[in-house]
């Protein structure tokens, strides 16, 4: 049984996407896995439910260190840096994560001095920013775990901020509520041009006016996650039916199409570390930047 401690230079700096993925590759590997968070603040109680959604690991809440189960191969263990020396115990390992460009070098270089942890993990790194990422790291005294690439999807806010931000009434599915799209689209003139329009962005939320039924309609040929429609209720009730029974959710806001949007834009870059499309995204992304064998920490 051995554990892995993931923690964050900064609150912020991705230690839920991290863990989620870390988790994700071990049981991938065949090994059993329980995942927790330390409870340490008033997000862990969420970031504890969405390690729990990990398909085949075993979820533990927020808890104490001392409460942690040894009951699988390998336990993941989600902490502030705070708490990481409360949790650590002789033979665990620490991953300490960061957020390329939010650390500086002070804070960043004291807290590998502090924590000597086993790899560091660069959370968001822009193209081509791996060598630079790990010349950095190396440069503070650490050695790069793994370089992260940024992700939309992962920087996304939730339907429900969307619909918060825009003072919108939502339905629709309720099981999207929580779950964020990669694009923010907003629709074409004409329904015409939308058809490829729509079609080059698979994973979207569409915002467009409330009277243009032949834009929302094109829209939701193509599978939004979430249509936002702007200035006032549908004139016609064939979108709100559609949402009755397709899987989609719907926002009907007062605002015009320009303030919904410039109320929107702010989300991007602070959506929460929450629901299923994140989670596969996580995954996928550590584990396919994580080398081979990189969590055996030979």
């Amino acid at each position: 049984m051995a554990r892995i401690i993931v923690t964050s230079a900064l609150a912020g700096d991705g230690k839920s996407v991290a863990a989620a993925g870390i988790a994700s590759v071990l049981r991938a590997s065949g090994a059993t896995v329980r995942a927790v968070r330390i409870a340490d603040g008033d997000g862990a109680a969420a970031d504890a439910v969405q390690l729990s959604r990990l398909q085949g690991v075993r979820g533990g809440g927020a808890v104490a260190a001392a409460e942690i189960a040894d009951d699988a191969d390998w336990t993941v263990v989600e902490a502030a840096r705070e708490s990481v020396e409360a949790a650590r115990r002789e033979g665990d390992r620490v991953i300490l994560v960061a957020r390329h460009g939010e650390a500086d070098d002070d804070t960043l270089g004291g807290a590998i001095s502090a924590l000597a942890p086993d790899g560091v993990l660069v959370n968001g790194v822009p193209r081509n920013g791996e060598a630079a990422a790990a010349q950095r790291v190396a440069a503070l005294g650490g050695t790069l775990l793994a370089a992260v690439p940024q992700d939309r999807l992962l920087a996304s806010p939730l339907v429900s901020q969307i619909a918060e931000a825009v003072a919108g009434e939502l339905s629709g599915d309720e099981a999207l509520f929580g779950e964020a799209s990669r694009d923010l689209v907003v629709g074409p003139v004409s329904a015409h041009e939308g058809m490829d329009y729509f079609r080059k962005y698979p994973d979207k939320t569409v915002v467009s006016r409330h009277d243009r039924i032949d834009i929302a309609l094109g829209a939701l040929d193509y599978e939004p996650l979430c249509l936002v429609l702007c200035g006032g209720e549908p004139t016609l009730p064939y979108v709100a039916q559609r949402a009755e029974r397709e899987s989609f959710a719907l926002i009907v806001t007062g605002l015009e199409t320009v303030e919904a949007v410039a109320a929107i834009g702010p989300l991007y870059g602070a959506g929460p570390f929450s629901g299923e499309r994140k989670l596969g995204a996580a995954a996928a992304l550590v584990g396919g930047s994580l080398p081979e064998n990189a969590l055996n920490f030979g």
